[in-house]
């Protein structure tokens, strides 16, 4: 069924992105990475603490706490800025990138949903460009995929 893009639901966004993770790869699985849980449901305060993970890594932006961030973050990391843009693969690429914004970024989360390994969150990312005016942009879906305490993978879809 072929819907407008402003009738477009956020469930349906998340599901379409989550499903468009699963297409493109970008899955330990498809990697050929084994999760070593697969198969078996994830208990709630796991869930937890992959919430608190993600929601620490995205409060480190606002106070410019570099290590932090990167600490969170497991040594093969995929980080893709947005659905449109070629995925960074390595922790030490990743850091590179998130070193060029972290002390020009906050990230406001609006919401939270935890599905075991994926955390998704809604957010507000405040950017003061290195030459002009302060800028906001609306992630539609932050997704996050957290393994043994660390982020994995993490793609962020922007309405275009």
């Amino acid at each position: 069924m072929n819907r407008p893009l402003q009738a477009v639901t956020r469930r349906a966004f998340t599901a379409g992105g989550l499903g468009a993770l699963a297409t493109l790869g970008l899955s330990p699985l498809a990697a050929g990475q084994s999760t070593g849980n697969m198969g078996k449901s994830v208990s709630a305060d796991v869930e937890k603490a992959n919430v608190r993970i993600v929601n620490d890594f995205c409060a480190a932006f606002a106070r410019k706490d570099f290590d932090k961030a990167i600490s969170l973050l497991a040594d093969n990391c995929v980080y893709r800025p947005t659905q449109t843009r070629p995925p960074v693969v390595s922790k030490q690429k990743v850091a590179e990138t998130i070193k060029g914004f972290i002390g020009r970024a906050e990230f406001k989360v609006l919401k939270t949903v935890v599905l075991g390994p994926l955390v998704v969150n809604e957010r507000d990312d405040v950017i003061a460009q290195a030459n002009g005016p302060t800028r906001t942009f609306h992630v539609a879906a932050g997704v996050f995929f957290v393994e043994n305490g660390k982020i994995v993978e993490w793609t962020d879809y922007l309405l275009q």
